[in-house]
């Protein structure tokens, strides 16, 4: 296989930077876009030049040249397109967080089991190479065992608007559970979360969450939603891990680059998806092409795996409901 015919599911605007960075990639080739919302997918299929553009995902895999998927529609609307498209043969790939409950990920992970395809969850963050090099350090035994960890993911109150319709934990902190997961490389035992409705809208905007790994390392996960618009700030992230022999940061708040304007200060994007010369690039570029040497090469992923993606959701869970009920939450091993 010199190329990869894929089709993209969900054309919103992270479906689009899935566009962009597969067709910045040699051995990619787009050949077909769904989404439901009337007009959209044709709206981008003009605009990208894709032959092919359809209201439902069924249809776009039932087309027997595609040999892969993205699936980028909401959150809630996983589980169905992953089974249609594992049912077609179709190998996937799932964005974050591939579901709001376990059941539906050993469901999605089943389908793809039976159908001999490959199932890899679009956890981008193991692909950006700060996070990765410390993962790098840790299996080299150069950094010691692992105390803690304490990763935070802030966004704007702007973006609260569009993402409300996920809790926190799922929207944003899921990136972050699943970092904790790979670092600690053990069950989580117990977890305690708190959250706040400062803006006073139904989803919170603001948790903090305990985690407690059966080996003693622990971890410390905060997201908000309320970073002010004007400040000009793209992310508010960052992780410190401290072992028994050194620590390790990162610190993503200015991204290394800023624009000083009359119209403000401007933090763009440099890590996830920047749009360079007509290309996504960064970490969703680096996700999706080794997405696609995996299809090339017949081969599962081992950088990150749907087995690793439902104990994240596992521990999402648990967060969720012990900031609801205002308790701890054993899970169970």
């Amino acid at each position: 296989m010199e190329r990869v015919k894929v089709g993209v599911i969900g054309v919103g605007s992270w479906g689009v930077s899935h566009l962009e960075a597969y067709r910045g990639l040699p051995h990619a080739e787009v050949i077909a876009v769904a989404d439901p919302a009337a007009g959209r997918a044709k709206e981008i299929s003009k605009s990208f030049n894709i032959p092919h553009a359809f209201e439902n995902y069924e249809q776009l895999c039932a087309l027997k040249e595609i040999d892969a998927v993205s699936i980028v529609t909401p959150e809630s609307e996983h589980l169905k397109p992953v089974v249609a498209a594992a049912q077609a043969g179709k190998h996937i790939l799932v964005e974050k967080p591939v579901a709001h409950s376990v059941a539906d990920v050993e469901k999605m992970i089943t389908a793809a089991q039976q159908a001999g395809v490959i199932l890899m969850p679009g956890h981008l963050l193991r692909f950006e190479t700060r996070y990765a090099l410390i993962r790098e350090m840790l299996n080299n035994h150069e950094l010691g065992s692992i105390a803690s960890i304490q990763a935070r993911r802030n966004r704007t109150k702007g973006n609260f608007k569009k993402y409300a319709r996920a809790h926190p934990i799922f929207a944003v902190a899921v990136h972050d559970i699943d970092l904790l997961l790979w670092y600690a490389q053990d069950r989580v035992r117990r977890v305690r979360a708190y959250q706040r409705n400062v803006q006073g809208s139904e989803t919170p905007d603001l948790v903090w969450g305990i985690i407690e790994f059966t080996n003693g390392v622990l971890g410390i996960i905060e997201t908000t939603w309320l970073t002010p618009d004007a400040a000009g700030v793209f992310s508010n992230d960052s992780l410190q891990l401290i072992t028994d022999q050194g620590i390790a940061r990162i610190d993503l708040v200015d991204g290394g680059l800023s624009f000083w304007l009359e119209s403000g200060l401007n933090v763009p994007d440099t890590i996830g998806a920047p749009r360079i010369r007509g290309h996504v690039g960064g970490s969703l570029a680096a996700e999706l092409s080794y997405f696609l040497s995996c299809v090339m090469n017949g081969e599962n992923p081992s950088v990150v795996t749907a087995e690793e993606a439902r104990e994240g959701i596992r521990v999402a869970v648990a967060l969720v409901e012990s900031a609801s009920k205002e308790q701890d939450v054993v899970i169970a091993s």
